[in-house]
Order: C-alpha cells, then sequence, then structure tokens
C-alpha cells in the first residue's frame, strides 16, 4: 500500500505537540494552528484555522482548559488517529475528492453520512453496511455517525476495519457498559455521545477512566428551549467534563425554535466561556458542507432505510439505501431539485 507522506507529517507534528502540550497548552495549540495554517491547501482546513488562530488571540479562552483536559485524559493515539481521519482524510484529502465527483459527476456528495442501524439487517446481512461505507469512501466521504439502539459492540468491528474513517457514536448511557468500554479502548478512529439523562454521568466516567474521547447530546424539543437559551442545560453537563455537547431539533420544533437554538450554539462558541465545544447537528454539518461544496448537502438514513435531507424525510422508494446505491439516491436528490 502506497504511504501517504503528507498524512506521516501531519501525524508526526501532531503526536509531538501533544507530548508538550501538557506543560504548555497556550503556547503549544498556538503553534500547531500557526503551523497547520502554513501548511493547509484545502478550503475547510483554512477556514477553520483561521477561526480558530482568532480565537486563541483570547488569553483567557476556555477552549485552552478544554485542549489540556483532552490532552490529559483521553489517550494520545485515539487523539491522533480519530483527529487525522477527521481533519485530514474527513475535510482534507476527502473533501478534495467529493469536489472531484461533484464536478465530473453533475451530483452533490455530502462530507458526512448519518446512519442509524438496524440491527436485523446487521445480523441477517453482515456484508450490508460495510458496502455502504466502501461507497462512501469512494465517494470521498471519511466522516461517519451512528445511532444504534441496542448492542453497540455489534458495529465495532465494522469501525476497526475502516481504519482511515472517523466514526461518532450515538448511545443511551446503559448502552456504556463495562464489556463495551473494554472494546472501545481497542478502537482508535471513534469517539461516543452519550446522551443527556440520568444515565450520563455514570457512562461520561466509564469512558474517561479509560482514556476514551467522549462528548454528550440531547434531542431538545420545543419546550426545552428556555432552558437551553439560558445556560441551564449546558451548565448540567459540564461537570461530566465532556469534550462536545451536540443538539439535535426534534420534528416538533418550529423553524423558529431551531435558528434560535443554533444562534446560541455560535454564540456560545464565540463566547468562549465554556471548556468544550457546543455544536448543533444539522445546522454544523450544512455548515462545514457549505465549505467543502458549492452547494449544501446532508444524507441521513434511518432504521428503515429512508433518507433524510435538510428539507426533511424523504420516503420514495427510490431515496432507500436498503434498496439503492448511495451514489444512485444522491443522483436523484440532484433530480429531484
Amino acid at each position: 500500500m502506497k504511504k501517504d507522506m503528507n498524512r506521516m507529517l501531519v501525524e508526526t507534528v501532531v503526536r509531538r505537540t501533544l507530548k508538550n502540550i501538557q506543560n504548555s497548552p497556550e503556547r503549544e495549540t498556538r503553534n500547531l494552528v500557526d503551523l497547520g495554517l502554513e501548511c493547509s491547501k484545502g478550503r475547510f482546513q483554512k477556514n477553520f484555522l483561521r477561526t480558530t488562530q482568532k480565537m486563541l488571540h483570547n488569553q483567557e479562552s476556555a477552549y485552552y482548559s478544554l485542549v489540556k483536559n483532552t490532552v490529559d485524559s483521553v489517550d494520545h493515539d485515539i487523539l491522533t488517529t480519530f483527529g487525522i481521519n477527521l481533519g485530514y482524510n474527513g475535510c482534507t484529502k476527502g473533501a478534495r475528492v467529493i469536489r472531484e465527483v461533484e464536478a465530473e459527476y453533475g451530483f452533490n456528495v455530502p462530507w458526512s453520512i448519518t446512519l442509524v442501524i438496524n440491527e436485523e439487517k446487521l445480523d441477517a446481512e453482515p456484508d450490508f453496511y460495510p458496502s455502504v461505507l466502501q461507497q462512501g469512501i469512494s465517494l470521498g466521504i471519511h466522516t461517519y455517525l451512528f445511532f444504534i439502539l441496542g448492542d453497540p459492540e455489534k458495529i465495532l468491528p465494522l469501525i476497526e476495519k475502516q481504519s482511515e474513517c472517523a466514526f461518532i457514536i450515538f448511545l443511551r448511557g446503559y448502552q456504556v457498559s463495562s464489556s463495551f468500554v473494554k472494546k472501545m479502548k481497542a478502537v482508535k478512529n471513534a469517539m461516543t455521545l452519550v446522551y443527556v439523562n440520568k444515565d450520563m454521568p455514570d457512562a461520561c466516567q466509564k469512558l474517561r477512566d479509560v482514556k476514551l474521547l467522549y462528548g454528550v447530546y440531547k434531542r431538545y424539543a420545543e419546550q426545552d428551549k428556555k432552558r437551553i437559551l439560558s445556560g441551564e442545560w449546558l451548565n448540567t453537563v459540564l461537570p461530566a467534563k465532556p469534550a462536545f455537547a451536540v443538539l439535535r431539533a426534534d420534528d416538533s420544533c418550529t423553524p423558529e425554535t431551531k435558528k434560535d437554538v443554533y444562534d446560541y450554539v455560535v454564540s456560545v462558541r464565540n463566547s468562549q466561556k465554556y471548556p468544550l465545544v457546543l455544536m448543533d447537528l444539522k445546522y454544523d454539518i450544512l455548515a462545514i458542507d457549505r465549505i467543502i461544496s458549492e452547494e449544501e448537502c446532508m444524507a441521513e438514513f434511518n432504521a428503515d432505510g429512508n433518507l433524510r435531507t435538510y428539507e426533511g424525510l424523504q420516503r420514495e422508494e427510490k431515496f432507500n439505501i436498503f434498496r439503492h446505491s448511495l451514489e444512485d439516491i444522491l443522483r436523484e436528490i440532484q433530480i429531484a431539485k
């Protein structure tokens, strides 16, 4: 296999920085961002690093605490592998392939794919989900979000096999068992997001105890708006020390509520007062996609194989991943516009 020299160089710099950052998080973080900006070629990289560079001029930024806490508490192999798979493979190398495919074939390709895993399908057709991932990789997609309601250990072999991709696993606290945590220690290209409820603190502590990268997430409804915008919700998750906190709107939420929540998410990030990265699942995925591609594109497949785009659920059979290839579905989305 031909070695990617650019990736090897990036990995060398990241590993060296992780060693030094524990003693001087402010200086080493700024140096890493400055070096990345000098070497970056991709649009996403440049945009992200310029924003980060500007934010890090704030000496009181809570992101310095986030960096130090993460480096101290997370396995460096995970930080390196997941970070490079997401940033380099997903948003630089993969983004270049995405733009080439879009230019040549005339349909939009999302930078990430969300899959709600159907366990019956996973058990009955073990080649199905690996095939979907291979189809995505061939189009330049290296970032995958997995939701699974049953046994999460079933998807770990799938994740480990695609060692060049970055995976984000969304789980409930009760799914974070001692057995799962033990097996996750061997997985270097994934992070876990735990649903915020009474089971969250214990689940996060289990992940932290074995130096795994984790965050938390919440599917919010209309009645949660006030609690989110007041900052009350965010303050309840801080004791769990997540690196990320992700909000996802329920279908019942009004467009005004979704906009207000996203405006709040952006304002929290810009304020740099919290030692975590707050994100909105839908709108931040679209924001990244707009940087990578000319037009925004989003693809999520539910447990029945039906496609959800940023416009909503598409129930027509031609958009079902159980019946059609990923490329055919993306072509159909373009035709339907």
